[in-house]
């Protein structure tokens, strides 16, 4: 191991790469670049060249800028940004775009002031690959789930969250239903009309339960509930439509369907909470497709970068959920100031 500079820099002592392999840079703990590191190794197309904490103080100047920034660009391809780093500048960004590297987002990254909307305009530019991986989008429960998903009117999210602190409901909406709203928002499959949002105060200052209410252009409907005062534990998302209702459990990463056992029933399945025991339903337990989502994701990203295609989850979702929490976040905000 070798230090690049004063800062802490660390670069892996690897074999020769071979022609296949892109050298590939960690902006994150070490921690994290040792994560990476082990997927890397059941990879044929990434090698760990190092990595770089911007969260570290060494890495930082006088003026609070990142040291050394400018010469990583010649030492990787690929750049891999840890969501949850703290301090990763936005100029560092743009000029791995601009220089035509390829870079994955572990997920959607918690900072909600990156320039997103700059990033796509330079990605229109250059034409390199960013990829946002780790979301629940491309993860094995909705991947088997989207087999079967054709049109839902209804769609219902319970998901138990701690309350957000003073001051902090933006960040807080988008750590914690960001990856939730992307999905809700491809499963409609239409443009927003209107969105109305409630937060409900039951043990303090701090809300407790947050109301979402979400019309589509489709005419599909959406209502979330989220906070602690849901169930402990619970993440379900539940999916109406004709003939069907499905259910994923997140956390027991399972896949329920429910359908009429006749068909006269079928408006009956639309009642908010699906009973127990009901003649008048069929279930049927979806086995969900087992594969290493982290694995899929690194194929997935060697193949567009080599054929330059649009990833499954790229800027354009992230800033799609962007767009919907400010939504949100202006909707709370404008009736409940001290939130």
């Amino acid at each position: 191991m070798c230090e690049f500079g004063a800062g802490k820099c660390i670069f892996a002592n690897i074999a020769k790469l071979t022609m296949q392999k892109l050298k590939t840079i960690i902006f994150g703990s070490e921690r994290k670049a040792e994560i990476f590191n082990y997927l890397f190794q059941k990879s044929d197309c990434f090698e760990l060249a190092g990595f770089y904490d911007p969260d570290d103080e060494i890495n930082f100047n006088g003026m609070g800028g990142l040291l050394y920034t400018g010469n990583l660009l010649e030492k990787a391809d690929v750049f891999v940004v840890d969501r949850h780093t703290l301090r990763m500048e936005h100029g560092v960004i743009e000029n791995l775009i601009r220089f035509g590297k390829h870079i994955l987002f572990d997920g959607f990254h918690h900072g909600t002031d990156l320039p997103v909307e700059q990033f796509c305009s330079l990605q229109a530019e250059s034409r390199n690959c960013i990829q946002v991986a780790n979301v629940l989008h491309n993860k094995p429960l909705f991947t088997t789930a989207s087999q079967y998903i054709r049109k839902p009117r209804f769609i219902k999210l319970e998901k138990h969250c701690p309350p957000p602190g003073p001051g902090e409901f933006s960040s807080w909406l988008f750590a914690e239903l960001g990856q939730d709203l992307d999905l809700i928002k491809r499963v409609a499959n239409s443009e927003i009309r209107h969105v109305s949002a409630r937060p409900i105060f039951l043990f303090g200052k701090n809300p407790d339960l947050l109301n979402i209410h979400i019309e589509f252009d489709n005419d599909a409907v959406c209502h979330i509930s989220a906070g602690r005062a849901i169930e402990p534990g619970l993440h379900r998302l539940r999916l109406f439509q004709e003939n069907r209702v499905f259910v994923l459990d997140f956390p027991e990463n399972t896949l329920t369907e429910y359908r009429p056992s006749d068909n006269q029933h079928q408006l009956n399945i639309l009642s908010d909470e699906i009973p127990e025991n009901s003649t008048e339903l069929s279930t049927i337990a979806r086995p969900v497709m087992p594969f290493d989502a982290w694995q899929m994701e690194l194929r997935n990203f060697a193949e567009n970068i080599e054929k330059n295609l649009t990833p499954r989850t790229c800027l354009a979702d992230w800033l799609g959920v962007l767009h919907l929490t400010q939504r949100i976040t202006e909707k709370v905000q404008r009736r409940y100031h001290e939130v």
